[in-house]
């Protein structure tokens, strides 16, 4: 088989026999989806393949939906639709801009942000953006990218002068869809906000490797603004300053939507280095501040979010080498009071939340 005829693989859609509909009973409570389908050019389409261009899929969203990805309108079809994994990128990042009140830009590899900023004053969107794919120029290569607020043209310029696959946001200028004309593969989606304490949304479900299930309630963090980080105890002698508080408070927004081992470093409204999927927590902090160093990027005064506890004096000491000022996790380890201690030496202020985000899925 050839290269050419290989990268045809990637971009044909394949075709499904999968029900137009769904129901799924859980008690007492019956859920009822429908297969979301686009007209395109006349024709019905509907994903292009599933993770695999071997596998074939469909996307279904519940009937109550109001918004979020399964409401998704393409706006610029290209490369015969998106792929599961386009979706599911596409959800993860209006996962993370969701959080947040200002303009805030989520760039999306595999399920993980690369990259992610918000707003800080009366910067432009583009400006945003930028900071986001920058933040891992490397990563953010064949990127999806999520948004909060409406895309204008100079936003999608600077979106096209790299490659982005799939571009998602609440709405876009007219301006914005002639500058994504002009590239033929690029796909363009419209999303409307979706309510994130919709608790009338479906559980969570896990198929695992015979078929059982696990059904669990979705995950949504308790700490959605600032008073509720400032609520949160200091077990450190020194406390955090306002503009540690509101970095922490992203950095955790943050990582809540990376895959566990998860560990997030930001500071002033960017993501400087996000380690993810590592087996030991260390791991991820060590790949974080190489890949940090790779960029030429300094982690000095940054703040790091950590979705479990830090289990080992190691985690923080390499911390302190990076002259990093905060640590938000939710404690627990029985090192705790040791890198409290170790914290208290180190000039570093801490917090806890009491409250895991690990994210398997």
């Amino acid at each position: 088989m050839s290269g050419q005829e290989i990268r045809r693989i990637y971009r044909t859609a394949r075709d499904e026999d999968l029900p137009l509909s769904l129901k799924l009973m859980i008690g007492d409570k019956m859920f009822e989806y429908s297969k979301v389908q686009w007209r395109v050019e006349g024709r019905m389409r509907g994903l292009r393949y599933g993770t695999n261009p071997h596998q074939k899929a469909a996307l279904y969203r519940p009937k109550q939906s109001k918004g979020g990805i399964g409401k998704v309108d393409w706006v610029k079809w290209g490369k015969d639709g998106p792929s599961a994994t386009n979706i599911e990128d596409g959800s993860h990042g209006l996962r993370i801009v969701g959080y947040f009140r200002e303009p805030a830009v989520a760039v999306m590899k595999h399920l993980n942000p690369s990259g992610v900023s918000v707003s800080q004053g009366k910067e432009s969107l583009s400006q945003v953006y930028a900071r986001a794919r920058d933040a891992d120029n490397r990563a953010a290569f064949g990127s999806v990218v999520v948004f909060n607020s409406p895309v204008d043209r100079k936003t999608a310029e600077e979106i096209m002068k790299t490659f982005v696959e799939v571009v998602y946001a609440p709405g876009y200028g007219s301006e914005a869809l002639g500058v994504f004309e002009s590239k033929k593969d690029i796909r363009v989606g419209e999303v409307p906000a979706q309510r994130r304490a919709d608790t009338t949304m479906p559980p969570d479900v896990v198929v695992l490797d015979d078929g059982s299930l696990i059904i669990e309630d979705p995950y949504r963090t308790s700490l959605l603004s600032m008073d509720d980080v400032k609520g949160l105890p200091v077990p450190t002698k020194k406390r955090p300053s306002d503009q540690e508080y509101l970095d922490l408070l992203n950095a955790w927004w943050v990582a809540c939507e990376v895959r566990s081992n998860a560990v997030v470093f930001w500071k002033n409204g960017t993501s400087l280095a996000i380690g993810t999927g590592q087996q030991d927590r260390i791991g991820a902090i060590e790949n974080s501040i190489d890949k940090a160093h790779k960029l030429d990027r300094s982690l000095d005064g940054s703040v790091m979010a950590s979705d479990g506890f830090l289990p080992k004096l190691d985690n923080v000491e390499a911390l302190a080498k990076e002259n990093v000022s905060a640590i938000v996790q939710p404690g627990g380890s029985v090192e705790d009071q040791a890198i409290i201690r170790t914290c208290d030496e180190r000039g570093i202020t801490m917090v806890f939340t009491g409250e895991r985000s690990f994210r398997h899925f």
